[in-house]
């Protein structure tokens, strides 16, 4: 929840947060399973974590999202382990496209963001020239997606356990 605050009101994701959190988190899980396998322990952390952290990747290098937003998503694999990494990462997924959708709406640029997007096509297509002017980068905080969507991970895990 810090995240979610300090990513909206500062557009930050703190270290300070999400490295404790990964460290407690791996911590907890192999003192409560031990090293373990792909499902359970220390190794169901890492690998969940790295592997969610890892996706986000691409994004970050392209500017198109923050690092901070790269670690509390390798937190979260850290915190959920192998399976349930799936669902977090489905449900992330689709709180930050109904994210998107609602920010864009909220603040009537749905407009300027289908030409952007036809503007990006038309330049791939190679009918625009790269230089044509690009449109103005929007935040939308991440942070706020990543935490609902774990939330509802870990709701979901938990209806569909008993």
């Amino acid at each position: 929840m810090i995240s979610v605050v300090t990513d909206v009101l500062r557009r930050r994701i703190l270290d300070v947060v999400t490295y404790p959190l990964v460290v407690i988190a791996l911590g907890v899980r192999l003192w409560t399973d031990g090293v373990g396998d792909l499902n359970t322990g220390l190794i169901s952390g890492l690998v969940s974590g790295v592997g969610l952290a890892v996706i986000l990747v691409p994004g970050a290098l392209r500017g198109r999202m923050g690092w901070g937003d790269v670690k509390l998503m390798g937190g979260v694999g850290a915190v959920m382990g192998f399976p349930a990494v799936m669902a977090a990462a489905a449900f992330i997924s689709l709180a930050g496209a109904f994210q998107a959708v609602v920010t864009i709406i909220w603040k009537g640029e749905v407009w300027d963001t289908l030409s952007a997007v036809l503007r990006r096509w038309a330049v791939r297509a190679r009918l625009l020239s790269a230089e044509a002017a690009p449109a103005a980068p929007r935040h939308i905080p991440y942070g706020v997606a990543i935490a609902l969507g774990t939330f509802w991970a870990m709701w979901w895990q938990q209806t569909n356990s008993s």
